[in-house]
């Protein structure tokens, strides 16, 4: 999935062979890259947004950091860290030469207190149910009420599973075996942050470059409300010094206004949306500048399956495989994105697309599967599909899937537009019978992210989908830290899932971006906020 952008220049000296010698450098080495909006803040702990997160990952670093193919982490902040047999406690030993930005050595006590912070219910940051749900004591502390158990908190905080051993080594103690902790560690949500410095400057210190104290490879230098933040290499990082000298993040909210500063020059790196996605994909220049990356994001409509005539497993499957999802991506993405027939998304592991044979598109198949239901297309006309009709995307997506399902299989479906709160009280309490489109993006690039929607006691599963075998796959796995018998697991319980057709899967995101031919060494990734955004040390500018 990585694509990685580099250059070499041969020369020629004069009596001497060919040399293969690094790249030019242009003198001046900022990167321009575009924010979709205005950060409200980049406190790790409250950062909730791409456009939040995609500065955060060049100015915090977390214990570990996903690697380029995301098929597992690498070492951060933690040079490494071992696993003790049982799967419960997990020991973090941190790098020695780690600095803050201002040149104070990371130590784990800054992590045992950015992670209780997180947990902290005062605090209610966006990512804490990811560690409360982990971490020894985290469910119970996370549930206090800020008022009512105001005077026993700080005591429930101490019992959390969190512990500095030592200066350099961290452990943390979880409540059950997870094989997925480990990309909790690599959230950029889990960064360090100093107990001194938030006590001087409290609520405002993530608000100023002066206050805002961060271990990453580089430091913020300004922040201008709805104008830019820009980075600068914190000399005081431990590990490569990043080539460029700055990142200006511009927040520009507008795509065509983001498209034309593109063009002229002012940004390095947009992202494309779909309203000028035909357009930069013809255009001459612009489409040989085109990165294209998979989203970690799938899309589905979702069936209620325990009420006729949608109780019969033949007539979801007729309805999958009626749909042509190379024409809805063409006519409904407008090109951005790929047809996905399976749950999990191409780009993380777990991605099984030979599973995807009962959802695929094929009209004999879909009329053969309709006709051994024993339902007609007459019976099966007047069902509702229920979508938001505020959303353009909601409104393209029941229109194509209507018109697919008249033309294929001579079903007339009923739209039925609501409003967005309506549609959400009706998949709460099951009263549709096809709604859509609904979708998931990946928080961190673990199957266990993703199957917990279709448990029979989600929340999530608005189809009331009850397998008790898929239930037990996405249990079993979900602590097996046998890492080849846990796949099998939750590859099974995706058969499961594909073939009863609780949901019929649609499409996956793909992400466009357009970046400039001087822009070099980026290796982009299905988790990127923009190109390179994990690993921006390895960017720079070529001459131009």
């Amino acid at each position: 999935m990585a694509i990685a952008l580099v250059v070499s220049a041969v020369v020629t000296a004069c009596n001497t062979p060919p040399l293969t010698q690094g790249p030019r450098l242009a003198k001046d080495q900022t990167l321009h890259v575009q924010l979709d909006d205005q950060p409200a803040t980049l406190d790790p702990g409250q950062t909730q947004y791409p456009y939040e997160t995609a500065v955060l990952r060049a100015i915090d670093e977390p214990l570990l950091k996903p690697g380029a193919d995301l098929n597992g982490v690498v070492g951060a902040a933690a040079q490494s860290y071992d696993m003790p047999i049982g799967g419960t406690t997990y020991v973090f030993h941190l790098r020695k030469n780690a600095q803050y930005s201002d040149g104070v050595p990371v130590k784990a006590q800054d992590f045992v207190y950015a992670w209780q912070r997180l947990i902290d219910p005062r605090l209610a940051a966006p990512s804490a149910t990811f560690f409360a749900n982990a971490i020894l004591n985290g469910e119970r502390v996370s549930l206090l009420d800020p008022q009512r158990d105001a005077a026993r908190i700080d005591a429930a905080l101490a019992t959390l599973g969190l512990k500095a051993v030592d200066d350099f080594t961290f452990q943390v103690t979880l409540a059950r075996p997870d094989p997925a902790f480990v990309w909790v560690a690599a959230l950029p949500a889990g960064a360090p942050i100093r107990q001194d410095v938030v006590k001087k400057f409290a609520d405002k210190w993530a608000a100023s470059p002066d206050s805002l104290v961060t271990n990453g490879p580089f430091h913020v230098t300004e922040m201008v409300a709805n104008d830019h933040i820009a980075v600068a290499p914190n000399t005081h990082y431990w590990g490569a010094k990043p080539k460029l000298t700055t990142i200006t993040f511009l927040v520009v909210n507008d795509g065509a206004v983001a498209l034309t500063k593109y063009k002229n020059g002012e940004l390095d790196v947009v992202d494309v949306q779909p309203a000028h996605a035909t357009n930069v994909a013809t255009d001459a220049q612009l489409k040989q500048q085109l990165v294209k990356t998979p989203a970690l994001t799938v899309f589905w409509i979702v069936f209620r399956v325990n009420q006729a005539p949608l109780n019969n497993p033949k007539v979801r499957q007729a309805i999958a495989a009626a749909i042509d999802r190379d024409a809805f991506v063409t006519q409904v993405f407008q090109g951005q994105g790929m047809p996905a027939e399976t749950f999990i998304p191409k780009g993380m592991r777990g991605y099984a697309p030979e599973l995807g044979s009962v959802q695929k598109f094929d009209i004999a198949q879909a009329r053969t599967l309709l006709a051994a239901s024993g339902v007609t297309a007459k019976q099966l006309s007047g069902v509702r599909f229920s979508y938001d009709q505020s959303s353009d995307f909601g409104k393209a997506t029941a229109k194509f899937v209507a018109d697919q399902l008249k033309t294929n299989l001579g079903v007339d479906v009923t739209l039925e537009p609501l409003d967005g709160s309506t549609l959400s009280g009706r998949l709460d309490v099951g009263g549709f019978q096809i709604a859509g489109p609904l979708g998931w993006t990946a928080d961190f690039a673990d199957p266990s992210d993703w199957f917990g929607l279709f448990l029979t006691t989600s929340s999530n599963n608005f189809a009331l989908y009850q397998n008790p075998s898929y239930d037990n796959f996405v249990r079993v796995a979900g602590s097996d830290t046998q890492a080849d018998r846990r796949a099998q697991e939750y590859k099974q319980a995706q058969k499961l899932l594909v073939n009863d057709v609780p949901a019929a899967f649609l499409a996956q995101s793909v992400n466009w971006y357009l970046v400039r031919p001087y822009v070099l060494g980026a290796t982009t990734s299905p988790l990127d906020e923009w190109p390179g955004a994990l690993d921006p040390t390895q960017i720079y500018i070529g001459a131009h």
